[in-house]
């Protein structure tokens, strides 16, 4: 069996739209909640999941019925309170530590924020937690920051930030050419930087970036050095998380950049930024 944290199904049981994972980044239980099970999304990253597994939408803006999306997000909630969840199998090898929930996370197959319903189920989550969670349980949207420009999101988000919410978002490249590389977008370069730009000097957030290896080769010296410079153009960063991919990827020569590869890469970033660098290994 593949360790938790490498296996991160977005299906549970007969549940349809939230899911329970072990995750690298939030150490330890994180509950995702997926408002795209078609995998509509805006970008096309070389190395998601979704994508190696066949099954991506750019387009299909399929409703989530918010009923059914509470009632499975109070079941699941539930069921980590009263110890039920790590019962079944799957989760029965999770050590004690790590049975204590982090965070309900926007996630799931898709962009959370393309979603119609993205704001309104942000209340629904604040409710659950407000009412089954320790105060200590975060909302988390993992986001490709291609919306938030978007007065909507943003008034979603800042609603979401006074529930114990923090904001992750995607930052993979210091270049036009190897974010276009990598991300695979019809959403420009400069409109996600833009983007990253004018949110964090409002809001702060949480930049994550994946690196990993290309037909065998980790980012040169040039492009860490630019991303660094990205990075120094934004406001509130909270912390910046490096890490690298850890599942199966859509093209056979993505591939995960080793241990030390990404320690030099995350040194190189604290030097030239002087911010909270945290690394994610693949294993």
């Amino acid at each position: 069996m593949l360790p938790l944290t490498l296996h991160h199904p977005r299906r549970f049981g007969t549940l349809r739209y939230v899911y329970p994972v072990i995750s690298r980044r939030s150490d330890g239980l994180s509950l995702g909640i997926n408002l795209s099970p078609s995998g509509r999304c805006n970008f096309s990253c070389i190395y998601c999941q979704i994508l190696a597994e066949g099954s991506k939408s750019q387009t299909d803006v399929s409703l989530v019925p918010m009923d059914h999306l509470a009632a499975e997000l109070q079941q699941l909630v539930e069921s980590v309170n009263d110890g039920t969840l790590f019962e079944q199998t799957v989760f029965a090898q999770v050590p004690p530590e790590k049975r204590i929930l982090k965070d309900i996370a926007f996630s799931g197959d898709g962009e959370p924020t393309l979603a119609p319903q993205f704001a309104e189920a942000v209340k629904l989550a604040a409710d659950i937690r407000k009412e089954l969670c320790a105060d200590t349980v975060k909302i988390v949207l993992i986001t490709n920051a291609s919306a938030l420009h978007l007065t909507p999101i943003r008034s979603a988000l800042d609603f979401m930030l006074q529930n114990n919410g923090e904001i992750w978002a995607k930052l993979d490249a210091g270049t036009p050419e190897f974010y276009q590389m990598i991300s695979r977008s019809n959403v420009s370069y400069q409109t996600i930087c833009r983007n990253l730009i004018d949110f964090t000097q409002d809001f702060p957030a949480a930049i994550q970036t994946c690196f990993l290896a290309l037909h065998g080769k980790g980012p040169d010296a040039d492009e860490v050095r630019q991303y660094a410079e990205r990075l120094k153009e934004l406001g509130k960063v909270l912390y910046v998380q490096i890490y690298t991919v850890a599942r199966n990827t859509p093209v056979d020569w993505a591939a995960p950049l080793g241990n030390r590869q990404l320690d030099d890469i995350a040194q190189t970033v604290r030097k030239l930024t002087d911010l909270d660098v945290r690394t994610f290994y693949s294993k």
